[in-house]
């Protein structure tokens, strides 16, 4: 393999697997002691549905109340053996389609446990933070032109990546309970169909880049923990990438669902364009 072949393999299976964590991204995430979504019906009690039948309640109370506040942490370790950790908390609302996050990042990124904001209002990301920006200034990022990069903007998209859960195996178990912000939670785990996942997408989400490792990687495991309505309030999936031995463990928790999510846009005159053939490839994947 030559040297270039090399450099761009190590930067494609990285982001091969942080575009399918997160995101987490997203950000790749609970229903925490605070219900805050006003009147919404309670789903059926857990004892009247089988473990698959949670997973997929879950997938639809999550989409019923719209909104939630999130916080998540990804472990992952590199093929050379080190460790990296990237943290990070926000908001979404699912109605407006609009997100917003804060990631820490490690000092192996160069950014020295700096912090990365990203927000998406009306189809456009707006992100601020080393290595792209300054403090206070922003780079405005069109999803549309983030798609045709070969970038998979349902990364950014919490409520996406529950919508994964959709697409679950029918080799759902119950788990031990966890208590979790206050919580006493539910314990499910099985594995994720990225294939069938990705089917479920808007046909203009489904981009190249992102059928290509659904193909790769297959299925996913996971576990997820639910309330007593089956709103998720943490999703834990592994993620393994089988050609290098990279690894990562994404942990989201969710909570107050239905509560209001306020998300603006930066002040103009502090928003620049990225000049062309500078599309930071790493952006939402750590988001």
């Amino acid at each position: 393999m030559h040297t270039t072949d090399r450099q761009t393999t190590r930067t494609t299976r990285p982001r091969r697997l942080a575009l399918l964590a997160t995101s987490g991204a997203a950000a790749l995430a609970l229903g925490l002691g605070a219900c805050g979504g006003g009147e919404e019906s309670a789903a059926p009690a857990t004892t009247q549905l089988s473990a698959y039948e949670v997973v997929q309640a879950s997938a639809e109370q999550s989409s019923t109340a719209g909104s939630a506040k999130f916080a998540f942490t990804v472990d992952a370790t590199a093929p050379d053996g080190e460790a990296v950790t990237v943290t990070g908390e926000g908001a979404f609302d699912a109605a407006d389609q609009a997100v917003r996050t804060t990631v820490t990042l490690p000092a192996a990124t160069g950014a020295d446990g700096g912090q990365v904001e990203l927000r998406v209002v009306d189809d456009v990301a707006y992100v601020s933070g080393a290595p792209l920006t300054g403090q206070g200034q922003w780079v405005r990022l069109p999803l549309d032109a983030v798609g045709a990069a070969g970038l998979d903007t349902t990364a950014v998209d919490p409520a996406h990546q529950l919508e994964q859960l959709r697409a679950v195996a029918d080799d759902v178990q119950e788990v031990p309970a966890v208590n979790v912000r206050g919580v006493q939670a539910r314990g499910f785990s099985g594995t994720i169909d990225l294939r069938e996942a990705l089917q479920q997408l808007p046909a203009e989400q489904r981009t190249a880049e992102a059928e290509q490792a659904a193909a790769e990687v297959g299925s996913i495991p996971f576990t997820l923990y639910v309330d007593e309505q089956n709103r998720p309030v943490r999703l834990v999936v592994q993620l393994t990438d089988p050609d290098d031995s990279a690894a990562a463990e994404v942990s989201m928790d969710y909570y107050d669902w239905g509560s209001d999510v306020d998300v603006d846009a930066p002040d103009p005159a502090a928003v620049t364009e990225l000049p062309a053939g500078q599309m930071p490839v790493q952006t939402g994947a750590a988001a």
